[in-house]
């Protein structure tokens, strides 16, 4: 006898095992922007240069190192949905043809990189912060391959529902960051002070740690040992099963691109309006990308389950998984909304000590909390078409929506009077807002349409 979804979304054992599934994600995703914010900060005590230099090399590593990264992570939801669909025993060949596809986007993403180094002499006529963003990317570049392929091996984990692995080796990566930074950018007995570019050797040795230290706890434990020789071993290439990942993974790619490269435009389009509205903006946005990190854990959580329940054909699930993810949602949301409006204030004071900058912030914040309602509404829904595995559609929905909409109605509520005067950098969070709220539409449309799709036989 099938319960109902009702029934379901109100039984506790389901909100505790998307809440189990989802807090480790969460811890992993915030000890990733602690290890960027350690960088930012020991890269400014070297000096100002570093820390502009190593601030610059980011911003054009970023988007690159993300989006070729992005590709691989359907591998959670594939295993997930192969777990779901009773082929336990394709697992591992999906993990040896994810590394293969792994080898080759490495190379792909290592011309991108080398040609990215030549984008610093454009911009800057600095020669000491180009020299120095030059060697942080060379350092950076060692860590491409660990980078990739600790994704397809978090990917094995995750769609075994098991995410407390990447939580442990991230906050450990995250506790060996802060003396490794302060090694190589300051340099202590035989180890000579390399500045800002030392930033970039010790984001190397983390890479590699994680990747080492995950794969060891793959070999480790009995259930994946043979997935861990699986990945390890060569083996002959299912062709098949590779396109299938890039398929599937390329979408992804590029809406992570999209996504990125519409935020970093905007704030060139901001840039003209003088250091206070820049200032205020990325105070926002950095507040912004550290209150998404709960609703983008969700998601991720959410196409796990969700991939499982397709491969298992049970709808009932599937169904109840919405109903319990968006509750869920809302009340987390509800909460960031709250602590973001009436602590907007004392959380920008720890940012700045300027009262124009201050006070701008504390204006745009108030969007800030507007605009995380639509921007975990498209996560969430996201996060289910992954794990239904209709994927090109989140690429489409990213190009339209921010490039189409949201970069010509920044620009022109930033800069121009046609819809109201003197909104400024107020003007791009109200771009955001709709831009978001368009794509968590078009998202969860999408997602109704697939779910009738997938289960109509059922």
């Amino acid at each position: 006898m099938k319960e109902s979804a009702w029934k379901i979304l109100f039984r506790p054992d389901e909100w505790v095992k998307l809440i189990c599934l989802t807090l480790p994600l969460y811890i992993a995703n915030l000890t990733r922007i602690g290890m960027a914010v350690t960088d930012t900060i020991v890269a400014g005590k070297a000096g100002l240069t570093d820390l502009a230099a190593v601030s610059l090399a980011v911003a054009v590593i970023a988007p690159i190192m993300m989006s070729v990264g992005a590709i691989v992570t359907i591998v959670s939801p594939m295993v997930a949905r192969l777990r779901g669909a009773k082929k336990e025993n394709r697992v591992g060949v999906l993990l040896n043809n994810a590394k293969s596809l792994s080898i080759r986007l490495m190379l792909v993403e290592l011309v991108l990189l080398l040609l990215a180094g030549v984008i610093f002499g454009l911009v800057s006529e600095d020669a000491e912060m180009v020299s120095i963003a030059r060697m942080y990317l060379y350092l950076v570049i060692l860590n491409v391959p660990a980078s990739i392929l600790q994704r397809v091996v978090l990917g094995c984990f995750e769609g075994y529902r098991r995410t407390w692995p990447g939580m442990v080796v991230f906050v450990t990566a995250l506790l060996l960051n802060i003396p490794l930074n302060y090694l190589f950018v300051m340099g202590w007995g035989p180890m000579p002070a390399m500045g800002g570019a030392g930033c970039g050797l010790a984001t190397t040795c983390i890479h590699w740690f994680i990747f080492l230290s995950l794969l060891g706890i793959l070999y480790a434990l009995p259930e994946h040992r043979h997935h861990a020789r699986c990945f390890i071993c060569l083996r002959r290439i299912h062709l098949a099963t590779m396109r299938q990942i890039f398929r599937l993974g390329c979408p992804l790619g590029i809406a992570t691109l999209c996504e990125m490269g519409f935020f970093c435009v905007v704030m060139l389009i901001i840039a003209p309006l003088g250091k206070a509205a820049i200032g205020a903006q990325q105070i926002a946005m950095n507040i912004s990308r550290l209150l998404f990190t709960l609703p983008l854990s969700l998601g991720v959580a959410v196409s796990i389950r969700a991939a499982y329940f397709v491969g298992a054909a049970r709808k009932a699930r599937f169904d109840a998984l919405i109903l319990t993810s968006s509750s869920m949602t809302l009340i987390a949301v509800g909460l960031l909304v709250l602590i973001t409006l009436f602590g907007r204030i004392s959380i920008v004071g720890l940012y700045t000590d300027s009262p124009i900058v201050a006070e701008t912030a504390a204006m745009l914040l108030i969007l800030c909390a507007l605009y995380q309602l639509p921007d975990a509404a498209q996560a969430i829904a996201a996060g289910f078409l992954r794990g239904c595995h209709d994927t090109r559609v989140i690429t489409w929905v990213n190009i339209s929506c921010y490039w189409l909409v949201g970069l010509p109605l920044a620009w022109i509520l930033i800069r121009t009077d046609w819809v109201s005067a003197g909104m400024g950098a107020a003007g791009a969070w109200v771009s955001f807002i709709i831009t978001l709220t368009l794509a968590a539409i078009l998202l969860s449309w999408r997602c109704l349409r697939t779910r009738k799709m997938l289960f109509h036989a059922h």
